[in-house]
C-alpha cells in the first residue's frame, strides 16, 4: 500500500508541471517543422539538436497570449549556453536572441534534474503564422522549449505522461537506471490496477 501511495503522489505532482513532449530524430525539422496546436497550452518539447534547427510552427487564426522559454540540461560545464531561439511572425522576426549571457542554474523539482535557465518570452500577440527556432553554433545539443502558460493536465494528459517522462529522461540525461526504475513502478502500478480489479470483481460475486 505504501508503494502505491508513493506512485500517487508522483502522479499528482505531475499535475502542476509542463506536458512533456519528445522531439525524436526521426525528421528534418527545418522542412518538415514542429507543429504546435495549442500554444497557449503549456508543454514542454525535450529535443537534441542533430546537425540543423527545430523548427516549431503555430497557425491561429485569433489573438494569443504567446509564453515560450528555453532550458538546457546542466551537467556540470559552465553556466551559459550557445543554445538560443528566435521568433518570427508571417516572415518578420520579433524576437532575435544573440549572445545571451544571463544563464543561471535552475532545480526542476518534478523530474529531479538541474538546468541551465535562459531567456523567456511572453506576449499577447496577434493572429498569425510563427516560426519558433531552436538552434545553436554547433547544433548539437540537448534542450527543452517551453510553449504555452497555461497548466492543463486531464487523465489522458497524466496517462500520457507516465510512459512519455522515463524515455525522456532515458534520452535526454541518458540515465538508463532511470529508464528501469520508472518502467517497474509502470508495471507496478499496472499490477495493483489488476490486484483490486480482481479483488472487487470477486466481492461483488459474494453478493
Amino acid at each position: 500500500m505504501n508503494k502505491f501511495i508513493f506512485f500517487t503522489l508522483v502522479i499528482l505532482s505531475l499535475v502542476t508541471a509542463h506536458i512533456p513532449e519528445l522531439v525524436l530524430d526521426d525528421k528534418n525539422y527545418t522542412t518538415d517543422p514542429i507543429i504546435v496546436e495549442e500554444p497557449e497550452i503549456s508543454y514542454a518539447y525535450y529535443g537534441k539538436l542533430q546537425g540543423s534547427p527545430h523548427i516549431y510552427k503555430i497557425e491561429s487564426e485569433e489573438p494569443f497570449h504567446l509564453y515560450v522559454s528555453l532550458l538546457v540540461p546542466y551537467v556540470g560545464q559552465d553556466e551559459t549556453s550557445n543554445v538560443e531561439f528566435h521568433i518570427m511572425k508571417d516572415g518578420e522576426k520579433i524576437m532575435m536572441m544573440h549572445d545571451y549571457e544571463n544563464w543561471s542554474k535552475w532545480y526542476e523539482e518534478y523530474g529531479g534534474d538541474w538546468y541551465l535557465q535562459g531567456p523567456s518570452y511572453e506576449a499577447d500577440v496577434e493572429a498569425g503564422t510563427y516560426i519558433i527556432e531552436v538552434h545553436s553554433d554547433t547544433n548539437s545539443e540537448d534542450y527543452s522549449l517551453a510553449i504555452g502558460s497555461i497548466e492543463r493536465f486531464g487523465p489522458t494528459d497524466i496517462f500520457s505522461t507516465v510512459f512519455i517522462l522515463p524515455f525522456m529522461k532515458a534520452l535526454f540525461w541518458n540515465e538508463y537506471l532511470m529508464l528501469i526504475i520508472y518502467l517497474a513502478l509502470i508495471m507496478l502500478i499496472f499490477g495493483i490496477v489488476v490486484f483490486f480489479l480482481r479483488k472487487n470483481g470477486k466481492d461483488r460475486r459474494k453478493y
